[in-house]
Parts: C-alpha cells; structure tokens; sequence
C-alpha cells in the first residue's frame, strides 16, 4: 500500500497494488498495475499502463473525487508506478 495525500477530510489517501503484469507490444514491455485508490470511507478501482510512451491512469467511478483532485491523484499514482520499475 502506498500513501499518496491527505484529502479534503484530511484522511490519507492511498493506492493499494493488487497485480502486475507485463505485456510485449511492438517489441518493448509494458506494465499493467491493477489496484485500489481509496480513503478509507471510498475505494475506486485503478489500471494504470506504463511503457515507453508514458504512464496512463484510469480510475473507476466513485465518491472520491469529491475529496481529492482528481488531476493530482493521477500525477501522484503516475510517479508511484514509475518509482516500482
């Protein structure tokens, strides 16, 4: 589990790796990390896809965004993914 922030509730707000799996396309390997984002009162599922060409976060629906910028969770569960490689 990592902590990311606090939220607006000044709850910590955390993403909580579940799977990984690498995956060959075009020749180079990309990672796909599977996980829960959450506060502990709401838990959003996230995939996140890191390659050569960057990361990309895609969150589920939930009630979390109304405690948290979503833009800012994306950047930090981004540099989190990263950090992993």
């Amino acid at each position: 589990m990592i902590y990311l922030t606090n939220d607006t509730q000044d709850q910590a707000v955390y993403f909580d790796l579940r799977k990984r799996e690498p995956h060959r396309r075009a020749g180079a390997i990309e990672h796909y990390y599977y996980g829960l984002l959450g506060n502990g009162v709401s838990e959003v599922a996230v995939e996140v896809r890191s390659g050569r060409n960057g990361v990309e976060v895609a969150f589920g629906r939930g009630e979390l965004f109304d405690f948290v910028e979503e833009s800012t969770i994306r950047r930090m569960v981004g540099d989190a993914v990263l950090a992993l490689h």
